[in-house]
């Protein structure tokens, strides 16, 4: 996506979250979410947080924690990532002065932070990776935590993603009320973002349910199997962008591609560096959401391409 996009049109309310700890691929995902804001025409939120050293007493006093630091530190480290944050407003508004740019400072829990902070947003933005060590506030499980429990979609941006012209957004599908709700999702993205759409879904032939028992090949002719599985791929996706025009007001070019193979492998392979990649869930809860917990978490873990999970 191009920096240098303008916005037309009045500024939307819900804004875009961005999760900022001073490492690269953090500040390489807040200005993928600045280029959303600005083609979206939405308020950019930036927030950091700290969390500040305790100890925990032990004996009659057992549980009780105590600050290690004096107020004077406290106040220091409070005005060393207020100014970090306010940088980084400044260097953004510097190339866009009519983008609205919120700033948010908090103290704990990195993802309870983000998924309070979220509570009127349209998406929250994360890089997949962290400064390094625990107080990091994008590692992998922070990301993955929020991606899980939030109720906004959640965008997951590697270091390998490339902010040029030219990208698509890919979307999963599967037949799902999820995975429908997530591409009708993305045509509106992708309308915004004057981006076209490439609609995947995979099917995968169980030859291992095929067990060759003395010297068979037991049940139906695979060959008439996997023909019948193809026929109900293609049939899935005629529907799915049947549905699309139904519903969906935009001027969105959309493809579709039939792939043989595990769904992980075939959107990994799919998607570019510069394609933003969709995928859908089915629960906000950690243990509750067997597609997020398997496509999507090993979509995110592989993809050299931004993966958006739409709840």
């Amino acid at each position: 996506m191009e920096s240098s996009t303008k916005v037309s049109g009045p500024i939307l309310d819900a804004p875009i979250l961005v999760g900022i700890d001073g490492s690269a691929n953090a500040e390489a995902a807040m200005w993928w979410a600045v280029d959303l804001a600005v083609a979206l025409r939405r308020p950019l939120r930036l927030l950091t947080c700290y969390t500040l050293p305790t100890i925990v007493s032990l004996g009659s006093a057992a549980g009780f924690a105590s600050p290690l630091l004096t107020s004077d530190e406290v106040h220091e480290i409070d005005v060393r990532n207020r100014t970090a944050i306010e940088d980084l407003r400044s260097r953004i508004l510097l190339g866009h002065p009519e983008l609205v740019v919120e700033t948010y400072l908090d103290q704990g829990s990195p993802g309870a932070a983000l998924l309070k902070a979220s509570d009127d947003a349209s998406m929250i933005v994360l890089g997949t990776r962290g400064a390094g060590g625990t107080s990091a506030l994008l590692m992998g499980s922070v990301s993955y935590s929020v991606a899980h429990r939030a109720t906004c979609p959640v965008m997951l941006v590697p270091e390998t993603a490339m902010r040029v012209p030219g990208g698509r957004v890919v979307v999963g599908i599967d037949g799902s009320g999820p995975a429908v709700a997530a591409a009708k999702w993305a045509v509106e993205l992708a309308d915004g973002l004057h981006r076209s759409i490439d609609l995947v879904t995979a099917w995968h032939y169980p030859y291992s349910a095929m067990a060759p028992e003395g010297g068979m090949l037991l049940g139906p002719d695979i060959d008439e199997l996997r023909l019948a599985m193809l026929r109900d791929a293609r049939s899935l996706v005629q529907r799915v962008r049947k549905e699309l025009d139904q519903v969906c007001d935009h001027h969105v070019t959309i493809e579709s591609e039939i792939i043989e193979g595990s769904a992980v492998d075939a959107l990994v392979e799919t998607a570019r560096p510069q394609d933003i990649l969709v995928v859908g869930s089915r629960s906000h809860s950690v243990l509750a959401s067997v597609m997020l917990g398997s496509v999507a978490t090993g979509v995110a873990h592989r993809s050299h391409s931004p993966v958006i999970v739409v709840h």
